[in-house]
């Protein structure tokens, strides 16, 4: 109504438009608050979302790069194994070789040794040469001396003869002169005269003769002598070309022994050159091993991961829409806890279908692998880390190797071939998570299984 006003009544005191403006602005800063907080909460879950999927594609390239190293692990030991190999057969040639190069070393010595004898017998077989000379010319000069002595000797036989004919002419003379004087004592007197000159010219030649006599047994005497000093030099130097042929003889045969060393000298390193040629050649077939080796290796891997992808896509599909399985890497986990009772090693009937689906799809695609190449269906048994207080197994590691073991038994009754599968037991060793919650316990029993090779 026009000019009706109603007044409320007034206190003094009116503070409640202050506070209602305070409640609303309080109001409003916290609706703001929580507003930016449900905005950083969702892009904090998709950025974790993000890094979810890329922690699983990490984790998905570690498995792989683990299982290659495997690989590459298992081809080292077998590399280091035919390094060992040859290795011993490279220690046996350079043994085989130290013992040629002693041998060589120890032929050297010999050789040297025969060398100095060698040397010492041709300066004794040059001395025994120049007496040899020294012996021919002294020879030689008695030879001389033995003509002159000879023709001297000749020379007084010849007046010897001489004087014993005037001897015999005397003689004859004297008988003449005898029989003159039986027949005619007139020329006695001179007769005699003339015979007493000639006793006295036949005395004088006498002497002269006696004198030439003991001249010539002079002169034979020292003939005999030089006779004797030409036959000793004579003896001596047949005594001397003797040593000289004994000593040509020894260095004929040094000679012989030296060839024959440095014979055997070529051959040993001849061999050493072959040793050292074999082992270039081995080195060279350890290098060629490792790059063929490597790439056997390699295209193993290769074909094997192939089957292990046809292998876990089969899989996949068959599982798919089984909640409790998951692809980690290279591996399918099951928790136990589908398969098995707590602290129990007796499976399940829903685990036992599980695992003859695991079953078909292994015969499924084992007849596409070749008969040569290596491979191995791997069942990992897993525990969690609590203690095992009752049942029939002690502790985590028997309770795993006895899950392990079930899984394996039931692939083979299914009509997996039994040198193709691996039980493995774990316990709590390799757990996924590491916290101490029922959550985590429960990831961490699990089964897992791997195709590698052997």
């Amino acid at each position: 109504m026009p000019g009706f006003h109603r007044r409320r009544p007034h206190n003094g005191l009116d503070a409640w438009p202050g506070y209602v403006d305070a409640l609303s602005t309080l109001l409003m800063v916290t609706i703001f608050v929580l507003l930016v907080f449900v905005l950083a909460q969702g892009l904090l879950s998709v950025t974790l979302t993000g890094k979810d999927k890329a922690l699983e594609r990490l984790n998905q390239e570690i498995s792989q790069l683990t299982d290659m190293l495997s690989l590459e692990r298992g081809r080292a030991a077998d590399l280091q194994g035919n390094v060992a190999s040859l290795a011993h057969d490279l220690g046996e040639v350079t043994t085989a070789r130290d013992a040629l190069a002693h041998q060589l070393s120890a032929a050297e010595a010999t050789v040297a040794e025969d060398s100095g004898q060698v040397s010492a017998l041709t300066t004794e077989r040059d001395r025994l040469r120049a007496q040899l000379a020294d012996s021919v010319v002294q020879a030689q000069s008695a030879s001389a001396r033995l003509n002159d002595i000879q023709g001297q000797l000749a020379q007084q036989t010849q007046a010897v003869a001489a004087a014993n004919s005037q001897l015999e002419s005397v003689q004859a003379a004297l008988a003449t002169t005898q029989q003159k004087l039986t027949g005619t004592d007139a020329h006695a007197a001179d007769l005699q005269t003339q015979l007493a000159a000639a006793m006295t010219r036949a005395g004088a030649e006498a002497a002269s003769l006696a004198t030439a006599r003991a001249s010539l047994q002079q002169d034979q005497t020292q003939l005999a002598q030089e006779q004797q000093v030409v036959s000793a030099g004579d003896k001596s130097l047949s005594q001397q070309k003797q040593e000289t042929d004994e000593a040509n003889a020894e260095i004929a045969l040094l000679n012989e022994q030296m060839t024959q060393l440095r014979a055997q000298l070529t051959a040993i390193a001849s061999a050493l050159q072959l040793q050292e040629s074999q082992g270039r050649d081995k080195d060279a077939e350890i290098a060629d091993l490792g790059r063929k080796l490597n790439l056997a290796l390699a295209a193993k891997v290769q074909e094997l991961q192939r089957y292990r992808s046809d292998f876990f896509g089969k899989l996949r599909e068959i599982l798919k829409d089984q909640p409790n399985i998951k692809v980690v890497g290279d591996r399918f986990v099951f928790q136990s806890d589908v398969l098995f009772p707590v602290d129990g090693a007796t499976m399940t009937p829903a685990g036992q279908a599980q695992i003859g689906d695991i079953a078909t799809a292994v015969k499924g695609i084992m007849k596409e692998i070749p008969p040569g190449l290596s491979w191995m269906l791997r069942v990992d048994g897993h525990a969690d880390s609590q203690p095992i207080t009752s049942g029939p197994y002690k502790d985590n590691w028997q309770l795993s190797a006895a899950r392990a073991i079930a899984v394996v038994q039931l692939l083979i009754q299914d009509g997996v071939p039994a040198d193709h599968l691996a039980a493995t037991a774990f316990a709590d060793t390799q757990p996924i998570d590491p916290a101490h919650t029922p959550e985590a316990y429960a990831k961490n029993r699990r089964i897992e299984f791997r195709l590698t090779d052997r």
